[in-house]
C-alpha cells in the first residue's frame, strides 16, 4: 500500500501551485473537480480499448513503429487517468479514488469480416477518437488559464496527437491494402457513432456552460470542435487514403448540420 500511495504523491507533486483554484468558491471547486474525476474514468476506459487495439495489431501484423505506439498508448492512458484524478483531488480538497474497474466497450462489429476488424478498431480509436481528442484538448488549452489544468492538458495533448498517428499511420501502411480501405467506407458511420457520440451526448456530470479557464469547455464548444474536426480533418484524411467517404459525410450532415 505504501508503494501505491507514494506513486499517487508523485503524480500530485507534478502539478504546479495554482492559486486560482484556492480563489474559487466551494461550489465551483466541487463542479470542476467532479468533471476532472469523470475524465479520469474516461481515460482509463480508453486504456482498456487500446489493449484491444494493441492485441489486434500484434495478431494481424503492423509496422513495428505502429506496434510501439499502440503498446505505449495503454500506459499513456493509465497515466492520463492518474493525472486527471490528481487534479480532481486538487479541486475537491479530498482523496479521489482510482476509477472503478469495468469492461471496455468496442464497436459492435459482429457482421464485419474478421480480418477487417483490427483495422476498424484501430481506425475508430486512432483516426477518429484521438484526432477529436487532440483538437478538443487544443481548444481546452487555448482557453485555460489555471496553471494546474494547463499542465495536465499539455501532457494529455502531447500523447493524444501521437495516438492519432497510430490510426493514420496504420491505415496508410502496406499492412492495409486498397481493398480493405475501400471496404472500410461502409463501416465509417458506425465507427463515427461509436467514437464521436460520447463527446457530444448529454451526461449528468457535464458542466453544460463550461469553465474554460479551468480546462472545461462548454457542451456547445465541444460539439463545435467535434463537428469541425470530423468535417475538416477526419473525413478528408480518409478520402486522401482512398476510403469512400460518402456515407461518412451523410452521417456528419445528419448529426451536425441539423
Amino acid at each position: 500500500m505504501s508503494r501505491l500511495r507514494s506513486a499517487d504523491d508523485a503524480t500530485a507533486s507534478r502539478l504546479p501551485p495554482d492559486p486560482s483554484i484556492d480563489a474559487l468558491d466551494r461550489d465551483a471547486r466541487e463542479r470542476i473537480g467532479r468533471q476532472w474525476a469523470s475524465r479520469a474514468a474516461a481515460e482509463l476506459r480508453v486504456a482498456g480499448v487500446f489493449t484491444v487495439v494493441s492485441h489486434d495489431l500484434l495478431e494481424k501484423g503492423a509496422d513495428p513503429a505502429i506496434l510501439h505506439i499502440a503498446a505505449r498508448a495503454v500506459s499513456d492512458e493509465v497515466r492520463h487517468a492518474d493525472l486527471c484524478r490528481a487534479l480532481a483531488e486538487r479541486y475537491l480538497g479530498e482523496p479521489v479514488p482510482w476509477p472503478a474497474a469495468g469492461r471496455s466497450s468496442m464497436p459492435a462489429l459482429a457482421r464485419a469480416p474478421a480480418e477487417l476488424r483490427p483495422t476498424l478498431h484501430t481506425v475508430a480509436m486512432g483516426c477518429i477518437n484521438e484526432t477529436i481528442a487532440s483538437a478538443w484538448l487544443e481548444e481546452s488549452l487555448r482557453a485555460a488559464t489555471a496553471p494546474a489544468a494547463r499542465a495536465v492538458i499539455r501532457e494529455l495533448i502531447a500523447d493524444d496527437i501521437h495516438h492519432a498517428r497510430l490510426g493514420w499511420g496504420h491505415l496508410g501502411s502496406s499492412f492495409v491494402n486498397a481493398g480493405a480501405r475501400r471496404a472500410l467506407g461502409a463501416w465509417l458511420p458506425q465507427l463515427l457513432e461509436y467514437a464521436a457520440k460520447p463527446w457530444t451526448r448529454s451526461a449528468p456530470e457535464k458542466i453544460v456552460e463550461g469553465v474554460p479557464t479551468h480546462g472545461v469547455p462548454s457542451a456547445e464548444t465541444t460539439r463545435e470542435v467535434v463537428g469541425s474536426t470530423l468535417a475538416e480533418v477526419v473525413i478528408p484524411g480518409f478520402e486522401s487514403l482512398g476510403v469512400p467517404v460518402k456515407s461518412a459525410k451523410e452521417w456528419c450532415a445528419r448529426e451536425f448540420e441539423a
